[in-house]
């Protein structure tokens, strides 16, 4: 795939690492003079642009024209707006990913069409809300905002435990799609039974995750 990534911080050059280490064709597009020749030595095989990735003209010479994917991760977010706006819009590019530093924005760039949406802010808040404040079931991940994914810890007097997963009555459009059992994962079929202490890991339309967990802990 060919990839436009707009931002040589510390995320955007992780993301060159890693992408050319999957044999994938990178483009850069850079404010910081410095970090454009510091990528050029680096990683002679990447295409590096100095200057402002909001500049239909720079997206042009990076060759947006038969880019896959076009990766917004510069330091603002009306910057990275704009790049993925433009992305789709007036070249027609299929997938955009944008980070983006204030998650008041998220909606913004879900309405202007951005494939992806990151939010650093966002994902610390709910690893701290995951790992510090005691849960019962939380949505962990949402894609689209369609979809989620939501962990359930099972008690001993949740009403699954002790059943098959064929025998459970789940909401409509939700499956349970893993397990986290005694320090070791499993991908469960009709035939798993669920037992007291499983963490279960299941997927489910939005609006539907407080009816998946009373389906699978009891109602309080």
């Amino acid at each position: 795939m060919f990839i436009i990534i707009a931002g040589g911080g510390k995320i955007g050059l992780h993301l060159i690492r890693a992408l050319l280490a999957q044999n994938h064709e990178v483009a850069l597009i850079e404010r910081d003079r410095r970090v454009c020749e510091a990528v050029y030595r680096e990683y002679e095989e990447v295409a590096v642009i100095a200057g402002d990735g909001t500049n239909p003209e720079l997206l042009v010479r990076a060759g947006i024209e038969k880019a896959d994917v076009m990766v917004a991760v510069a330091g603002r977010d009306q910057d990275n707006y704009m790049i993925c706006k433009m992305a789709k819009d007036l070249f027609g590019v299929k997938r955009t990913l944008a980070r983006v530093n204030d998650p008041r924005n998220e909606d913004l760039f879900r309405l202007a069409g951005v494939d992806l949406v990151i939010s650093v802010t966002s994902m610390v808040s709910r690893a701290i809300e995951y790992e510090i404040i005691p849960h019962e079931a939380m949505t962990i991940f949402t894609w689209h905002e369609r979809m989620s994914v939501v962990e359930v810890d099972l008690p001993a007097d949740a009403p699954v435990v002790g059943l098959a997963l064929r025998k459970l009555d789940l909401p409509p459009n939700s499956l349970l799609a893993a397990l986290w059992r005694k320090g070791e994962a499993l991908i469960p079929d009709g035939n798993t039974v669920l037992q007291e202490g499983d963490e279960v890991f299941a997927i489910t339309l939005r609006g539907h995750e407080e009816e998946l967990r009373t389906s699978l802990v009891g109602a309080d």
